[in-house]
């Protein structure tokens, strides 16, 4: 055993010390302590509750025609990856079997660099406006006054934001509580009810966690199918039914076939949790020639806020841990420098500029076949949704697909228990209103929605006339009138 310098330690299980009082003096004791006050990194905003796997992703469907990314053209072509799952809005040492979205983040390492893919197992978000992405979080994390979990917060948020109420289905039914991480996609998808999450939270926090790890120690691995949903530029002009690029609104299979693409296997643990769980950085931002972000505007705008949170959390050299290091791509040559802990060739002697005519010929062409697809833009600068389902004024387009999910998406039995799962929540709803209000948003899916909460919980004291009465008042959100010049500004580019 030896100190970080490399000085050999002898006993280490005694500080350097005159009659039982330690001395400042001593460097190993110092180095102990003062790395374990420094142990812990910036936890993540979100996603803190996660573990994590290695494996490989290979491709099963010739992609060239439709993405000139090299790890999706050729069938059989195998490309290492990183998998880690985790709850969205708990901290780090939450049970992990707890009501949340689940989140799936892939780290492909490819020829090209490295390509993230970060998704939740629900089709829809709560919001599709970035300046609400912190307060969907805040609304379902502790309360600040009293650090309590805060239902009072949860629901008044969601009767709030009549687009949340996808997400708010999927939420309250039994896909907010999964069985571990083995089990999130169909075929093999399995959910704990209410009364088994509670249970599993007491018994076993870390349940989905250590079923991972051992199921994967003791030898077995996990297979994962990819799918992707396409349309053409032109067919998207004309698709009228839903806003494909709104974050709440889930393409459906019918209008958007499932095509499959290729698998992942996730076969090995970790060697280390810190180094390389805690420490990998995702960013919607980490792209590869072929990928490009869609007109989505939460998509947008993550693309600099997840990389913005890994430079908070791990510093501006973060591609340097091992986890984050592109090793597989053909060539790394950044142009970033310097900062904390620089420990490559930092540039070398290269100029730290560019173009420069010490490195590369004066007159040196560059490879356009990297560049994004030009895509026009056309619109008015205004603060306010571009989605067709606010600016069409059409309020019930907002619960169409959550009416499709609770009709079509849900058996009798899961009907049944998402009725449950919301009463046995209301039981922690402080504010009458706030529990009348989301009793509407409900009504406004489908009645028997409303109806079916009401029935399980007489104590709940609202009757099912209130409810048709306050809905038949309320509207949707507001919007801006772009026929106004004052109100928006045209913009061309």
């Amino acid at each position: 055993m030896t100190s970080v310098n490399g000085y050999r330690i002898g006993d280490a299980l005694h500080c350097l010390n005159i009659n039982g009082y330690p001395v400042v003096s001593d460097g190993i004791l110092m180095e102990k302590q003062q790395t374990f006050n420094r142990s812990k990194i910036v936890e993540r905003a979100v996603h803190a509750c996660g573990s994590g796997a290695f494996g490989y992703f290979e491709c099963t469907q010739d992609m060239t025609p439709y993405c000139k990314a090299t790890f999706l053209s050729e069938v059989g072509k195998q490309t290492p990856i990183l998998c880690r799952f985790s709850t969205v809005t708990y901290g780090r040492e939450f049970p992990d079997s707890a009501r949340n979205p689940r989140g799936l983040a892939l780290k492909f390492y490819t020829d090209d660099g490295n390509y993230d893919v970060l998704c939740v197992n629900f089709p829809a978000f709560f919001v599709r406006d970035p300046t609400q992405g912190p307060d969907v979080i805040r609304s379902q994390q502790r309360n600040p006054h009293n650090f309590r979990v805060n239902f009072d917060a949860v629901f008044d948020f969601m009767s709030l934001v009549p687009e949340s109420m996808l997400a708010n289905t999927w939420f309250w039914s039994d896909h907010g509580t999964p069985v571990g991480r083995l089990k999130l996609t169909a075929p093999s998808e399995k959910n704990f009810s209410n009364p088994e999450a509670i249970r599993m939270m007491g018994e076993d926090p870390d349940y989905a966690k250590r079923d991972l790890w051992q199921h994967i120690d003791n030898g077995g691995n996990s297979e994962w199918k990819c799918y992707v949903q396409m349309a053409t530029e032109q067919e998207l002009g004309k698709f009228t039914k839903y806003d494909p690029f709104d974050a709440t609104k889930a393409w459906m299979e019918e209008d958007f076939p499932l095509r499959e693409f290729g698998r992942f296997i996730v076969d090995r643990n970790p060697e280390n949790y810190h180094r390389d769980v805690e420490q990998v950085a995702f960013s919607p931002g980490s792209l590869v020639p072929g990928i490009e972000t869609s007109p989505d505007p939460l998509l947008q705008f993550r693309c600099f806020l997840y990389r913005d949170a890994q430079l908070y959390r791990l510093g501006v050299n973060f591609h340097q841990i091992p986890v984050n290091c592109p090793f597989m791509t053909k060539q790394f040559h950044p142009l970033s420098r310097d900062g904390k802990l620089r420990t490559d060739s930092n540039g070398g002697v290269e100029p730290n500029y560019n173009p420069n005519s010490f490195s590369m010929p004066p007159h040196a062409r560059p490879d356009l076949s990297c560049n994004e697809v030009p895509q026009a833009v056309n619109g008015w600068l205004a603060r306010q949704s571009h989605s067709k389902h606010e600016t069409q004024l059409n309020p019930d387009a907002e619960y169409q697909q959550a009416r499709h999910f609770y009709l079509n998406g849900l058996s009798t039995e899961e009907r049944q228990h998402l009725h449950m799962n919301i009463a046995h929540a209301f039981k922690s709803v402080s504010r009458q209103e706030v529990k009348l209000r989301f009793l509407v948003a409900c009504y406004k899916v489908h009645p028997q929605y409303a109806q079916g909460i009401i029935s399980i919980d007489p104590t709940i004291d609202i009757t099912f006339q209130q409810v048709e009465q306050m809905a038949s008042e309320l509207q949707g959100k507001h919007t801006v009138d772009r026929s106004k010049g004052y109100e928006a500004y045209p913009l061309h580019m």
